[in-house]
């Protein structure tokens, strides 16, 4: 379950509500969206983590998406982290790992933004 509490303003720190559709602060600041960290600590465990599915959604406590139901999927799965040894040894750090998100099924590293997106208005009742 998403420990999704509230939305904050980047620029100035007003505070919005979550569950309301919004974009933009009054003064034209981004919101941010801002979680209990506390209350996902006691299921966002490592042993927990590894018995989930191998999907974005694994980090459900994270993401803001508060019903299941309304999730919307894109196949996107996890994406391999691929050493590149010989430019990590060239600038200095001899275990660089990309990942390589092209390797999703759509090819891109936005299929998780749009699934999440997309999951959201869903839940808000837009479409």
């Amino acid at each position: 379950m998403s420990a999704l509490s509230h939305l904050e303003c980047s620029k100035c720190g007003s505070i919005y509500d979550a569950d309301t559709p919004q974009q933009l602060c009054r003064c034209g600041g981004p919101l941010l969206a801002r979680y209990e960290l506390q209350a996902a600590s006691q299921t966002f465990t490592r042993e927990q983590l590894a018995a989930r599915e191998n999907s974005l959604w694994r980090y459900e406590e994270l993401l803001p998406v508060r019903d299941p139901a309304r999730r919307v999927s894109l196949h996107e799965s996890m994406s391999p982290l691929v050493p590149l040894r010989a430019f990590g040894s060239e600038i200095g750090v001899p275990n660089l790992l990309l990942k390589d998100d092209g390797a999703l099924p759509t090819g891109s590293f936005k299929a998780r933004g749009a699934a999440v997106g997309i999951s959201r208005a869903r839940e808000l009742g837009i479409t």
